[in-house]
C-alpha cells in the first residue's frame, strides 16, 4: 500500500475532495482497491457511497461534496437532508473554472428537480479596482445543444449586499422554472460574454470585461413522488376536488378541478388571469406522519393557472422536506388539510 502513489490516481478536484479520498485510501490494506487511472468528476459521488457501504468507511457524501453556504441560504437543509439531495443528484457540486481577459468565473453548485433550476457561480475580477456591486450584470448565452428551451421562466442576478460585501468578487445566481420536463437529462451550454457595470434605469451598463467563459451544465430531472387523490377537500369553506399532488424534496405541484378553484377566486375577489395570488391554496405548512409540522417560511410560486379544466400550481419550497414522511399539506390562513395518505 505504501508504494502506491494515490496523488497520481485521481483527477484534479477541489483540495478537500482530494484529501478526503486520500485519507480514506491510506487506511486500506494492499489489494483491496485497484488503481484508478481516470475518473470523471461526476463519478466521485459513487466512490464516496461505495467506500461507505462496501468498505465500511466513515467518509460520507456530505463530507466530500460540500454545500456552498450561499446555496444553503436559498435551500434550507440540515446535514442529513443535504446528504440525501447529493445522493439523489438533486444537489450537485460543480468543478468548472474558466479565466479569460482578467476575469475568472467558477461554477460552484446546481440544485434542481423536475420543476426548478438553481445555479451558483462566482465572478472574480483580477483588477481589484473593479468592485462588483449587486447592480452590475453579466451577459450570457444559453444553448441546450439542439433541444428546445426547457424553461418557461429564467432570471439571473448578482447577490445583494445583505448576503455579500462588495469586492472584486461576487456570487451570481441563475434560477429557472422548467417547462414540461421530460424524463431524460439534458446538457446545457452557458457561455458568459461580458461583465457589465451598473446601468441607468432599464439601460445596460458599460461592458467592462469581454471574453468567452463556457460551462456545460447538466439539466437533471428528478422523479417526483405522486399521489392520485381525486377527492374533495374542505378548503376555505369550499369543497375543492384535489386530483393530484406531486412532491420532491424542494418543490410541490398541486392539481385541482378548475370549477372548484374558481369558487375560491370569487370568494377572495381575485383573478388568476390578472396574475393575482390565491391565498386559500398557499401551502403554509407540511405535516409529517408523526404529527410534526414543518412551517413554510415563504415559498416561491413558479407557475399557477388553468388548463384543460384543471388548476395547476407549482412552487419551490423554502426548505427541504422529507417526502416519504409527508402525510398532509396545510393550506391557507386556516391551515386546511389536504391529506395525501
Amino acid at each position: 500500500m505504501k508504494d502506491k502513489k494515490w496523488n497520481d490516481a485521481f483527477p484534479e478536484v477541489p483540495e478537500h475532495v482530494h484529501q478526503a479520498v486520500l485519507s480514506t485510501l491510506a487506511g486500506l490494506d494492499d489489494g483491496k482497491v485497484k488503481r484508478v487511472r481516470k475518473m470523471k468528476k461526476s463519478k466521485m459521488i459513487i466512490l464516496a457511497a461505495a467506500m461507505a457501504a462496501v468498505l465500511g468507511m466513515t467518509v460520507s457524501a456530505s463530507e466530500i461534496f460540500k454545500w456552498n453556504h450561499k446555496a444553503e441560504e436559498v435551500f434550507h437543509a440540515d446535514e442529513d437532508q443535504q446528504t440525501a439531495l447529493v445522493m439523489g443528484q438533486i444537489a450537485r457540486e460543480e468543478y468548472q473554472t474558466v479565466t479569460d481577459n482578467g476575469l475568472t468565473i467558477q461554477a460552484i453548485q446546481t440544485i434542481q428537480d423536475n420543476n426548478c433550476f438553481y445555479a451558483l457561480f462566482e465572478i472574480s475580477a483580477e483588477d481589484k479596482s473593479i468592485q462588483i456591486t449587486p447592480d452590475y450584470s453579466m451577459d450570457f448565452l444559453m444553448d441546450c445543444q439542439g433541444e428546445e428551451n426547457p424553461f418557461s421562466m429564467l432570471s439571473w442576478d448578482f447577490v445583494d449586499e445583505g448576503r455579500q460585501a462588495v469586492s472584486n468578487s461576487r456570487y451570481f445566481e441563475i434560477t429557472g422554472t422548467k417547462m414540461n420536463p421530460g424524463s431524460e437529462d439534458l446538457n446545457m451550454d452557458i457561455t458568459f460574454t461580458s461583465l457589465n457595470g451598473p446601468g441607468e434605469k432599464a439601460m445596460e451598463g458599460e461592458h467592462l470585461l469581454e471574453g468567452s467563459w463556457e460551462f456545460e451544465i447538466n439539466l437533471h430531472t428528478t422523479e417526483p413522488v405522486c399521489y392520485e387523490l381525486d377527492r374533495e377537500c374542505q378548503i376555505a369553506g369550499c369543497q375543492v376536488t384535489v386530483n393530484r399532488v406531486e412532491l420532491t424534496p424542494i418543490s410541490i405541484k398541486l392539481i385541482c378541478e378548475e370549477e372548484d378553484v374558481r369558487q375560491l377566486e370569487v370568494k377572495e375577489g381575485i383573478s388568476l388571469e390578472q396574475a393575482d395570488s390565491l391565498s386559500a391554496l398557499y401551502v403554509n405548512g407540511i405535516r409529517y406522519q408523526d404529527g410534526t409540522v414543518v412551517e413554510e417560511m415563504g415559498y416561491q410560486e413558479l407557475e399557477a393557472g388553468y388548463s384543460d379544466g384543471k388548476y395547476t400550481k407549482t412552487a419551490r419550497l423554502s426548505g427541504v422536506i422529507d417526502v416519504e414522511k409527508v402525510s398532509a399539506l396545510l393550506v391557507g390562513d386556516n391551515m386546511d388539510e389536504i391529506n395525501i395518505r
